[in-house]
């Protein structure tokens, strides 16, 4: 009969299995001022709702995102991907 090999390996931190979390788009407002460039009590302010995300957690920090680390942002249809850059080199 052929050994059971039923003992669990231990993983690298690299090989824990990936975990979905969920967040949510919420609004914020966007306050622009418009300026007359002859009379300053013209001055507008515009403001407009746009869309906001926030993620903080111990889960960043593990996934590679540390501190003041910084971030590129890859923007397509229904989907964001976010890398940390790589440090250049000198």
């Amino acid at each position: 009969m052929a050994a059971n090999k039923l003992t669990p390996e231990r993983r690298s931190p690299k090989d824990k299995p990936r975990q979905t979390r969920a967040i949510k788009v919420r609004e914020t407002l966007y306050s622009r001022i418009i300026k007359d460039k002859h009379h300053a009590r013209f001055d507008r302010t515009i403001e407009t709702t746009v869309p906001w995300i926030t993620m903080k957690g111990q889960w960043l920090e593990q996934a590679g995102f540390a501190i003041h680390a910084p971030i590129k942002v890859r923007v397509m249809e229904g989907c964001l991907v976010l890398t940390v850059e790589d440090k250049p080199t000198t």
